[in-house]
C-alpha cells in the first residue's frame, strides 16, 4: 500500500469524541493510539505490560535495541488476552523502540479483546514504505 492511498481524517482534536481515529486504504484499516484509548475507556478494559526482552544490537553501524513487550488485557467480565510485540531498528525508523513495542502490544491486545483484530490493526504497525522480505540463502 502506498502512502498516497492512505486517508486519515482529523475532525477536531479539541473535541475528543469527534476526533477521527481510523485510517483506511486499499486493504487495511488502522486505528490510531487515540482510538485504542477510546476503546479502553468505553469498554472499561484494563491492561498490564511487561518488558520480556531488551537486547542491544548494531544495524548499519548504529547501536539500538530489540525490545519485546508483553501486554495482558482484561475486560470487565474477566476475559483475558495476552500478546507480545517487538520493535527494533529493523522494524521501525523511530529511535523510541521501547515506546513503539509498547504501543504495538497494547493495540494488539485491546483489538483482540474487542474482537476487532481481524478488521483493524494498530497504526503503529503500519509502514508507508514496505520492506522487502529477505530470506537467508544457504
Amino acid at each position: 500500500m502506498k502512502a498516497e492511498n492512505l486517508r486519515v481524517k482529523y475532525l477536531d482534536p479539541k473535541d475528543y469524541s469527534t476526533y477521527t481515529d481510523e485510517a483506511s486504504g486499499e486493504n487495511i484499516n488502522l486505528i490510531l493510539m487515540s482510538g485504542i484509548r477510546k476503546i479502553i475507556k468505553n469498554k472499561k478494559f484494563s491492561y498490564t505490560i511487561d518488558m520480556e526482552a531488551c537486547n542491544s544490537m548494531t544495524v548499519k553501524g548504529k547501536d539500538g535495541f530489540h525490545i519485546i513487550i508483553k501486554c495482558t488485557a482484561t475486560d470487565p467480565k474477566g476475559k483475558v488476552v495476552e500478546t507480545y510485540a517487538s520493535a527494533s531498528p529493523l522494524t521501525t525508523s523511530s529511535n523510541y523502540t521501547v515506546e513503539m513495542a509498547e504501543k504495538r502490544s497494547i493495540s494488539r491486545a485491546i483489538l483482540m479483546l474487542a474482537d476487532m483484530y481481524d478488521s483493524y490493526k494498530g497504526a503503529d504497525e503500519f509502514s508507508s514504505t514496505p520492506k522487502s522480505l529477505k530470506l537467508p540463502i544457504k
